[in-house]
């Protein structure tokens, strides 16, 4: 029988690699040290203006965010009688975790920029 990979994304909203890295080098953070030591890393580039659920939406994607029609924290209401949190519902295209569960695999989300109302996954 094979053994099932499984791939565990972590993304650290403003985050700070060189302080990161200091603090493991002092031994302060042995459980990041070893992910680090034991999958891969790097830095991202970030888009322009800097509004996370912008760019957590355009990781979980691969689109910019004209395509995936998440601009900001915000959004009209649908009624257009106020504003409203940025909806997962807003989102136009398909993220990881939905094409995942398309293909019959299992996934979890937890704490993705927007990610409220939560989808329907396996």
């Amino acid at each position: 029988m094979s053994k099932k990979r499984k791939i565990l994304l972590i993304g650290w909203d403003a985050a700070d690699r060189k302080i990161i890295d200091k603090l493991i080098d002092k031994g302060e953070m042995p459980a990041l040290k070893s992910l680090k030591e034991n999958g891969c890393y790097g830095n991202l580039l970030t888009l322009d203006p800097p509004f996370s659920p912008m760019l957590w939406t355009t990781i979980a994607t691969g689109k910019l965010p004209d395509k995936h029609g998440i601009l900001g924290f915000t959004e009209p209401m649908p009624s257009g009688a106020g504003i409203r949190p940025v909806a997962s519902t807003s989102r136009k295209v398909k993220a990881i975790w939905n094409i995942l569960t398309q293909e019959k695999l299992k996934t979890h989300v937890a704490g993705w920029w927007p990610s409220h109302p939560a989808e329907t996954i396996k």
